[in-house]
C-alpha cells in the first residue's frame, strides 16, 4: 500500500512538473518574473474576493467597472511579485504590473473622461509608462538568459 501511494505521488509530481505553467498572477510578466515568483497564493485570492465584495457593482457605470477590473488585474499581478526573493527583480516585476495598471486606467480615462487636462495627463502617463514597461521587460528578459 505504501509503495503504491509513493508511486502514485511520484507520477502526480512528474505530471505537474511537466505541465507547470506560470505561477498564478504572473502569466503576463516576463519569464524571469514567472520563474522567481511563487504566485499570489490563497492570500491573494482572498484579498481579490474582498475587493470585489466591498463594492456594490449594481450601481457602477461602465467606466467604474472597467477601472475596478484594471485595479484588480494590477493588484493580482503585483501580489504575485511580493514573493520574489531577489529585491531588484521583485521591484522590476512589480513595477511592470503597476505601470500596466496605470496604462489601463489611463486608457479608460481617454475613453470615458470629459476633462481635457485629465485626458492630457492620461496620454502622458501612457507614453511614459509604456516606455518604462519596455525598459523593465528588457532588463528582466536579459536577466532570464
Amino acid at each position: 500500500m505504501l509503495l503504491a501511494t509513493t508511486v502514485a505521488m511520484s507520477a502526480a509530481t512528474a505530471i505537474a512538473q511537466e505541465s507547470k505553467s506560470a505561477p498564478e498572477g504572473t502569466e503576463s510578466l516576463p519569464k524571469a518574473c514567472q520563474v522567481a515568483s511563487p504566485g499570489q497564493g490563497m492570500t491573494g485570492k482572498a484579498m481579490e474576493m474582498g475587493d470585489m465584495a466591498s463594492h456594490s457593482m449594481s450601481d457602477m457605470g461602465e467606466a467604474q467597472m472597467a477601472s475596478m477590473k484594471a485595479m484588480q488585474d494590477m493588484n493580482r499581478t503585483m501580489r504575485a511579485t511580493h514573493g520574489i526573493k531577489d529585491p531588484d527583480l521583485a521591484f522590476v516585476c512589480g513595477m511592470i504590473a503597476h505601470h500596466r495598471g496605470a496604462v489601463a486606467m489611463s486608457k479608460i480615462e481617454l475613453q470615458s473622461g470629459k476633462d481635457d487636462q485629465a485626458k492630457a495627463w492620461a496620454k502622458k502617463i501612457i507614453a511614459d509608462q509604456e516606455k518604462e514597461i519596455s525598459e523593465f521587460e528588457a532588463w528582466a528578459n536579459k536577466r532570464a538568459q
